[in-house]
């Protein structure tokens, strides 16, 4: 399935109703493993589904496991290996820190379910291949959690750009940027799959695949500007494509009043999309201008990343973003991270 399909993805008559009980035992059972800030996003989203049961949660801080699983009346482990060996279930959500992928998704796929984890796959190109590899080996979905590919302006900017609705594309640009003080966290540190180019920079380059097309060359900068962390707070990386076309990829978490926008330039048009104003504007020729507007972007691209999630559980369709997608995000993040060490343009 691809882009192309989006009504299908995005339509919205299947905004959730809560189930009754007597539907509960036909609904898909889920777990998510790893309750800090992203799992909220997961556990709305299966519970707005009205397709799935939240069945258990783990975490190694077991009270706040027990905190995200109140409201969901879903039992609470420390230990994901007791959750997998304890409980019936369908599917998982993988929602650790980065170092702890590998591991989990391997022994969540091992147990023949369905997995959902979030980016980046893996921290190496290794164990992103082991994964690839033992979700193979198992028959059962492995999504890389790109989320921006769900949300709604840029599943219609896909259709657009696939309909050539833009001409020969000459541009395109991704800055996300603000001010989110990371000290104290793992996101501040690289052992743990934290800096900024490694723990968002990978959201940037699949924008870039999935809308442009694959990446072949880039050079790029990374620097700690204003913060105490072991890992850089700022980044810029300037790739091109295989048809030449350049993007211009930046991202801070030290930028306040700063932008986090899309924007795709052609011979025949335009489309920028802004998650902040949530207004995204695409333009052809001067002659026509359309508008798409979301209510709650935060919220409602997990939401269709996770139904289309439970669609390729159910086996309706095929995932849109694979395992081999996040194993292509740590192989560029990676070549971006050592161009900007050694100071030089990487060529793939």
């Amino acid at each position: 399935m691809n882009f192309t399909q989006a009504g299908a993805v995005l339509d919205r008559s299947r905004v959730a109703i809560s189930p009754r009980d007597s539907q509960r035992s036909a609904m898909l059972r889920v777990a998510v493993i790893g309750c800090g800030s992203i799992s909220e996003m997961h556990l709305r989203s299966y519970a707005a589904s009205g397709r799935a049961r939240i069945v258990a949660l783990a975490d190694p801080l077991i009270e706040r496991a027990r905190t995200r699983s109140a409201p969901f009346h879903a039992r609470s482990y420390s230990d994901y290996r007791k959750l997998l060996a304890s409980e019936r279930l369908d599917a998982v959500s993988i929602c650790t820190p980065p170092f702890t992928h590998c591991e989990i998704a391997v022994a969540s796929l091992k147990h023949g379910l369905h997995v959902l984890c979030e980016k980046p796959l893996a921290m190496t190109l290794e164990e992103g291949k082991y994964i690839v590899k033992v979700a193979k080996d198992s028959d059962v979905t492995l999504m890389t959690g790109f989320c921006n590919r769900f949300y709604p302006p840029v599943a219609k900017a896909k259709v657009w750009i696939d309909q050539g609705k833009l001409g020969p594309l000459h541009h395109f640009r991704m800055r996300f940027a603000g001010l989110e003080l990371m000290k104290g966290s793992w996101l501040a540190e690289p052992s743990q799959g934290g800096g900024l180019m490694f723990e968002s920079a990978g959201h940037y380059v699949d924008m870039f695949r999935f809308l442009i097309g694959e990446v072949k060359d880039l050079y790029a900068k990374s620097a700690r500007r204003a913060q105490d962390i072991a890992g850089s707070d700022t980044v810029a990386i300037l790739v091109e494509s295989a048809d030449g076309v350049f993007g211009t990829l930046e991202g801070s978490w030290s930028s306040p009043h700063s932008e986090k926008r899309i924007e795709v330039y052609g011979e025949h048009g335009a489309i920028v999309i802004d998650y902040i104003t949530k207004r995204s504007r695409f333009s052809i020729d001067d002659e026509q201008t359309e508008w798409v507007e979301t209510e709650d972007s935060a919220y409602e691209r997990f939401y269709w990343e996770i139904n289309h999630f439970l669609d390729c559980v159910e086996g309706k369709t095929d995932p849109i973003v694979t395992g081999e997608d996040g194993l292509e995000s740590i192989r560029i993040i990676n070549s971006a991270i050592r161009s900007a060490k050694e100071g030089r343009a990487i060529r793939f």
